[in-house]
């Protein structure tokens, strides 16, 4: 019987374990039904432009692990695989053909340049495919290197992040939807948007594959 690598559990296993498989490695039931899922169609509150958040998991550590693998070990195959782990959320929405784009949030050219590729750019790729979607990873640039959101306390988080970002063309009337692998305290989605609104945005909506769901407020209607 043919195996496959459960990203979450590091077990090498059969394929009839399996919750999804993309390319060899894959993520088992056993490990799925641990996860901490959100409600499906219940977005969250947004972040002053953000209109509302959207993800499908908590972040919790097994997540953290699992996307730490993926930004720090070159583990570009665990996109796709995580995209698919979005379907059934991303089924539960009728509201994709309301957006003109995707758009990730971008990496600094420094730390591109460092880790080779922006992960949440990877991720939003697939994701976008699957809703039918462009994406465009051309209109906003971080054009300030900032410390990692991570190492910082929640009210330096904002100050690192003010001003980081620039668009690079006028997008007067579309509506976006932004795209980042984690939300956190939501300042980063901030300043993107904050930036994407200078620039002309009607209206911001963020989809992340993991949220921290203590520190949200459900969205009810949308």
């Amino acid at each position: 019987m043919k195996k496959y690598v459960c990203v979450f559990c590091d077990d090498r296993k059969n394929v009839d374990s399996a919750y999804i498989i993309n390319n060899g490695i894959g993520i088992c039931r056993t490990c799925f039904e641990k996860l901490n899922k959100t409600s499906l169609s219940l977005p969250y509150k947004g972040e002053k432009d953000v209109s509302y958040i959207m993800s499908p998991f908590e972040y919790t550590s097994e997540i953290r692990n699992v996307i730490l693998d993926f930004k720090f070990n070159n583990c570009r195959a665990y996109a796709p695989l995580m995209a698919d782990m979005m379907k059934e959320y991303l089924d539960s929405y009728d509201i994709w053909d309301n957006f003109d784009c995707i758009i990730p949030v971008p990496l600094h050219k420094k730390r591109l340049r460092d880790r080779g590729y922006n992960q949440s750019e990877l991720i939003a790729k697939y994701a976008a495919e699957y809703i039918g979607l462009k994406m465009r990873a051309d209109i906003l640039e971080r054009v300030r290197a900032t410390d990692k959101q991570s190492k910082l306390i929640r009210t330096e988080r904002v100050l690192n992040v003010k001003n980081a970002f620039k668009c690079s063309e006028d997008i007067s009337g579309m509506k976006i939807l932004l795209f980042d692998d984690i939300c956190t305290t939501g300042n980063t989605l901030a300043a993107c948007a904050s930036a994407l609104k200078q620039a002309g945005a009607a209206k911001i909506c963020a989809l992340t594959f993991a949220i921290h769901a203590e520190q949200k407020l459900p969205f009810i209607t949308y």
